[in-house]
């Protein structure tokens, strides 16, 4: 499909009331810039319960709320290639986009409160998060969505839209799961500094240590789960937008979804595809660098201390359950079973960062850091303007 008519079809969508995403997957190792949409036909508030549906979700990050589905079945989808482009440079930054020494000395008493939690060895870490307004010239949400295209290539872009919900868009540089048929992927990413034109970056032991709770955490996690072949790379340096971060990619194997060994009679029999689902998401969701260690408790010290709703900020969305069609090598065997291609079941979710919500002619951004006992107020509060930053560089231009 042509790129107008992509944005026309939605632009159609958003005024009759509709719901819709429009997404695009990161663009790595020259994958393509695909642009997809799907379009529900209806204004129905879905949700999913196990996550075995197919289709496209949006969690909040709160887990006892329910998870957002628009079903495939009930949608109508879209794609069109984007020509890719390179990242654009940050503009100076807007006197509109300033904040408030109240709001800085609030976040920096937030974070004090935490530390002193922290020493006193409450918790190992805790994420803690603030919003901030920017009034928008042009609040339409398919323009904002152009620009965010334009700008992160290598982060997953989207514009979410529900009458019953809100309207967001953002372009998250976390993956939270990839799964091809029982093949998985996600990461641990932490630490943040500012990009300055080159990837050979120190770290500090702060940083260094976020990250391995953060890797540790999830590892933990996944094996509590019952995952098979886990596999951990070492920490590198990865950029995201104006800002660099330090990750480790892990991945592996999940059970078998559609037989398991009987303890009683030796036999196989049908696996519960829901639990395993649904352990997985829940070793996994919300991670702790978006939430802390142990998770528990730093949930509690969020949901009690940082005075606002998350909402969808650090949930998670993305692709879930969708045929791929894999090709498959033509040995003489599938050549004379004429099998040339197999169909695999596809998941792919993201983190839910770097985001706003636009609402009244605004735009809320979300944004945070991991607080550790060795944590500076001052400096996590830096750490979050520099993170509004990658989003104000496409709203303050």
């Amino acid at each position: 499909m042509p790129e107008a008519e992509f944005f026309n079809r939605l632009e159609m969508q958003y005024a009759s009331g509709l719901p819709f995403v429009a997404y695009r997957k990161p663009i790595l190792n020259g994958s393509s810039g695909e642009v997809k949409a799907f379009l529900q036909q209806d204004d129905q508030l879905n949700n999913t319960e196990d996550f075995t549906e197919s289709g496209f979700v949006f969690a909040p990050f709160d887990t006892s709320e329910k998870t957002i589905l628009f079903p495939e079945n009930a949608s109508e989808k879209h794609i069109f290639e984007q020509v890719v482009p390179e990242e654009v440079s940050a503009p100076v930054a807007s006197q509109k986009g300033r904040i408030s020494e109240e709001k800085m000395s609030a976040h920096v008493q937030l974070v004090a409160k935490a530390v002193a939690a922290l020493k006193a060895g409450e918790m190992e870490k805790v994420v803690l998060s603030r919003k901030e307004e920017v009034e928008l010239d042009n609040p339409n949400p398919l323009k904002l969505f152009k620009e965010l295209l334009k700008a992160y290539p290598t982060a997953f872009v989207y514009c979410w839209f529900h009458p019953k919900v809100g309207c967001w868009l953002g372009a998250t540089p976390e993956t939270l799961l990839k799964v091809t048929g029982t093949r998985f992927k996600t990461m641990a990413l932490a630490g943040t500094q500012k990009y300055s034109g080159t990837m050979e970056v120190e770290w500090g032991d702060k940083e260094k240590q976020e990250q391995q709770f953060v890797t540790d955490s999830i590892v933990d996690n996944l094996k509590s789960s019952g995952v098979e072949d886990l596999e951990i790379s070492a920490p590198y340096t990865a950029k995201a937008g104006n800002l660099l971060h330090i990750r480790s990619d892990i991945s592996g194997k999940i059970p078998n979804s559609k037989l398991q060994i009987s303890e009683n009679s030796g036999t196989d029999v049908p696996r519960n595809v829901s639990a395993i689902w649904l352990n997985i998401i829940s070793a996994l969701h919300p991670t702790p660098a978006v939430c802390g260690l142990p998770k528990e408790k730093a949930k509690a010290f969020i949901l009690e201390e940082e005075n606002y709703n998350r909402e969808f900020y650090t949930g998670f969305l993305g692709e879930l359950n969708l045929q791929k069609n894999v090709q498959r090598s033509r040995t003489r065997r599938n050549v004379e079973n004429l099998a040339y291609r197999a169909v695999k079941k596809e998941t792919d979710l993201y983190v839910n960062l770097r985001c706003m919500k636009i609402e009244n002619g605004k735009a809320v951004l979300f944004v945070g850091g991991g607080i550790t006992k060795d944590s500076v107020p001052e400096d996590e509060w830096q750490e979050t303007v520099n993170k509004s930053e990658t989003m104000k560089k496409v709203l303050l231009k």
